[in-house]
């Protein structure tokens, strides 16, 4: 009850006597649902706060018309106050945005208590500013087709399956040729992210100093999934995967296994309907350290530090991420709100197909966001690369790692270098 009393005591001190005034812009991506909940919460801020005149604009992602807009308006000195970042650009942008740490200090804010767990260490960089706040982050669960297992008699997965328990059923599920062949799961995008973690790998030490892509942890997440598509046919080998797209082949019941992340669960679900019976559950544990793997998404709000109003961006940003309900069940349209109240006591509780959101709330708790965005694209483009030569090319795991981590290493320093 405390994160209740706190949300709601903010709430009402912010309306009441916010003491700001004037213009205040904002710049948020999107497009479809995202930009309908961009809208609306923006919506509810200026309800909220008659005071200020607030001009809101929302700009798509597709074609790189976002990056393209917010680089120009950062070179010339004219972004808005607030403007939508991501936490795994991973420094790149960070030369521009105001350190929210003496705010937070100044009006005395717990930051632990309000925001929803699990969503706050990405925004901190490495000498401890406090970059943005979250609005709102998607993991992933695993959800699987009920017919399919029964099929196969093999018993469904649990919240404590392990990647060991994951590779002994792959094969099971290996059935039929061409249009009547079933997999155990299906080729999603985002695989060599768990490739990278499945096994107690990490992208890189936790003060980004060096690189760890050429450890044996990793090298085993890599020839795990190397011999589930290449050796025992378990998932779609790249070709085979160009011929039907992995949510269709898991709509079809060609799949058991697809990775779901929360920001599409609820199309899927439409999709799905009554064609199969299936559940979810959290992705398999890591069993050197005995906790669920997952890989997070999320975007925040920073503060331009040539803002014109930063009193009132800074209102906007206390109000997005944790002060502001309306607001945040707006932004739990499209995902998992910062506000952890309304994660917690609203969005958890809401269901698409059989599957509670509550589940991803569960997953964000041992996840990790995304490691190659950003300021670490150009290293990340070098680890798709490694994962290709192994998964498609064929190449020996130590041999792809002994070409590539070299590449990745001088990618990861170079791209910190460029920051300072």
């Amino acid at each position: 009850m405390l994160v209740v009393s706190l949300v709601a005591s903010f709430s009402v001190v912010a309306g009441a006597s916010s003491g700001v005034s004037g213009k205040l812009t904002i710049w948020s991506w999107g497009a479809g649902a995202e930009k309908e909940a961009r809208e609306k919460a923006v919506e509810a801020f200026m309800k909220a706060h008659p005071e200020l005149q607030i001009e809101h604009s929302v700009i798509p992602t597709a074609d790189s018309v976002w990056d393209q807009k917010q680089a120009a308006a950062y070179s010339a000195g004219t972004a808005a106050d607030v403007m939508q970042m991501s936490p795994d650009y991973y420094g790149l942008l960070s030369k521009y945005y105001e350190d929210l740490r003496p705010y937070v200090e100044r009006d005395g804010i717990n930051l632990e208590e309000l925001i929803t767990p699990g969503f706050l260490g990405g925004y901190y960089r490495p000498d401890g500013k406090l970059e943005a706040m979250p609005l709102l982050a998607n993991c992933f669960v695993f959800a699987y087709n009920k017919e399919l297992f029964d099929r196969f008699g093999v018993a469904y997965p649990t919240d404590d399956w392990t990647w060991e328990d994951f590779a002994e059923m792959a094969p099971k599920f290996v059935s039929g040729s061409g249009f009547n062949r079933t997999y155990f799961m299906v080729n999603h995008w985002v695989m060599p992210n768990f490739a990278l973690i499945c096994k107690g790998g990490i992208p890189y030490t936790p003060d980004f100093s060096t690189t760890m892509v050429h450890t044996e942890e990793v090298a085993a997440g890599l020839e795990l999934f190397s011999y589930l598509i290449n050796e025992v046919g378990a998932i779609p080998s790249d070709v085979a995967a160009r011929s039907m797209p992995a949510e269709q082949l898991f709509i079809a019941g060609r799949a058991a296994i697809y990775p779901m992340g929360g920001f599409e669960i609820a199309a899927l679900a439409e999709e799905i309907g009554d064609a199969f019976e299936w559940d979810a559950v959290l992705p398999p544990k890591i069993s050197a350290t005995g906790q669920n793997s997952n890989i997070t998404y999320a975007t925040g709000y920073a503060m331009y530090n040539g803002a014109k109003n930063k009193e009132a961006a800074w209102l906007f940003l206390k109000e997005v991420a944790f002060g502001n309900e309306e607001m945040a069940k707006a932004t739990a349209r499209v995902g998992m709100p910062a506000n952890r109240k309304i994660a917690e006591e609203y969005w958890a509780n809401l269901y698409n197909g059989p599957v509670p959101n509550r589940k991803y709330l569960e997953g964000m708790a041992t996840s990790r966001l995304n490691p190659w965005g950003g300021a670490l694209a150009a290293a990340g483009d070098f680890w798709g690369q490694l994962w290709e030569a192994v998964t498609i090319g064929g190449v020996p795991v130590k041999e792809a790692q002994a070409q590539y981590a070299p590449l990745i290493q001088k990618a990861f320093l170079e791209a910190f270098e460029a920051l300072d």
